[in-house]
């Protein structure tokens, strides 16, 4: 079984997460539907911005690097949203597995990774959004005990 190290993301670090997931949240958005080809990369830039006015600084916003425990070579990435308050409740904008890194076991380690961190840092729960037809990441965060809490339904005409 592998096991990763979450590292905080250095601002160069950030600038390529940040580009890369406006880029990625636009294709899913596409391909799940919601959004046209012509105005995805704009709206899915326009929401990035508004989630993260400070960039690597808004407050309540975690990025890390997952690096392997063992060769500490980077094998994917995590953003963590954590709500003020009394009832505090974290929130995954995104968890990405590097290309090389995939099929290994390290999805399962960066969550298991993260669970333990949300402990560490007094987090009650933590949620996320997974497209539909992204089957390996919802049977996934099902075998760690994430529930269904909602569910979007559209029919196209």
């Amino acid at each position: 079984m592998v096991e990763v190290r979450l590292v905080p993301m250095n601002k160069k670090e950030f600038e390529v997460m940040r580009a890369a997931g406006v880029k990625r949240y636009a294709d899913e958005n596409v391909k799940a539907g919601y959004w046209k080809p012509a105005e995805a990369l704009k709206r899915s830039e326009a929401t990035h911005a508004n989630l993260l006015p400070d960039g690597l600084h808004t407050e309540g916003h975690h990025f890390y690097k997952a690096l392997d425990a063992e060769t500490e070579e980077r094998v994917g990435q995590l953003w963590l949203k954590v709500e003020p308050g009394e009832d505090r409740k974290g929130f995954i904008f995104d968890v990405f597995i590097d290309e090389g890194s995939r099929g290994k076991g390290y999805g399962r380690a960066m969550m298991l990774a993260l669970e333990t961190k949300a402990k560490r840092m007094k987090i009650d729960s933590l949620a996320l959004h997974v497209f539909a037809y992204n089957e390996v990441a919802r049977h996934l965060y099902g075998s760690l005990g994430y529930e269904v809490k909602s569910l979007n339904m559209m029919k196209g005409l």
